[in-house]
C-alpha cells in the first residue's frame, strides 16, 4: 500500500489512492469488526459503526495528518462512531405503529418531488454506468453496502469508493 501513497511537500500531509483505501479497508475491516463487537456488544451495530467508520474516514481522507497510521485513525473515528451512537439512542422499529409506518414507508409526494424525479434520473443518465448502478442499488433498490459487493463481485471497499464518486458526479450532473 505504500507504494500508492504520494507524498503533498506543501503541508507534509499523504493522499492515498482509492485503490489503496479498498486494500487498506479489505485488510483491516475484520480486525476492526471485532474490536466494534467488543465496545458495541452487537455485531449488527459493530457491523454499522464498521461501515461508518470506513466511510467517513473515505470522506475525510483529505484531513488525515499522518501523525498516526491510517489503521489507528480510522479506529479512532468508530470509537468515536460508537460514542456518538450510545449517547443518541435509536428508537426500535418495533415501537413505530403500523399506521406510522405506512406513513414512513410511503410518504406523500410534493408538486417539488414529482418535479425533481425525472431531473434526478436525466442527472443520473449523465454519469458513468458503474456510478449510476452503485447509487441505484443503494438508494433505489435499498441493498446494503455488502449486496452490493456480492452482486458486483468486487470488494466492500471498492462499494464504499464508487458509492463516494458516484454521489459527487451525481451532485456535478444535476448542478450543471
Amino acid at each position: 500500500m505504500s507504494q500508492q501513497m504520494k507524498s503533498q511537500p506543501q503541508n507534509g500531509t499523504a493522499t492515498i489512492t482509492s485503490q489503496a483505501f479498498s486494500e487498506l479497508h479489505d485488510q483491516y475491516r475484520g480486525r476492526l469488526l471485532n474490536s466494534m463487537i467488543a465496545v458495541a456488544r452487537n455485531l449488527e451495530e459493530a457491523e454499522d459503526i464498521t461501515a461508518a467508520a470506513f466511510a467517513t474516514a473515505f470522506k475525510h481522507l483529505d484531513s488525515f495528518r499522518g501523525e498516526s497510521s491510517l489503521p489507528t485513525w480510522i479506529h479512532a473515528i468508530a470509537l468515536n462512531e460508537a460514542r456518538n451512537r450510545r449517547r443518541s439512542p435509536r428508537v426500535p422499529l418495533e415501537s413505530i405503529e403500523e399506521s406510522d409506518a405506512l406513513q414512513v414507508a410511503e410518504p406523500d409526494a410534493t408538486d417539488e418531488q414529482r418535479e425533481c424525479c425525472p431531473q434526478i434520473w436525466k442527472a443520473l443518465h449523465r454519469i458513468p454506468r458503474l456510478c449510476r448502478r452503485v447509487l441505484i442499488d443503494r438508494f433505489v433498490r435499498g441493498y446494503s453496502m455488502k449486496q452490493i459487493a456480492k452482486c458486483q463481485r468486487v470488494p466492500l471497499g471498492t462499494v464504499l469508493s464508487r458509492l463516494f464518486k458516484a454521489k459527487r458526479l451525481l451532485r456535478a450532473a444535476w448542478e450543471a
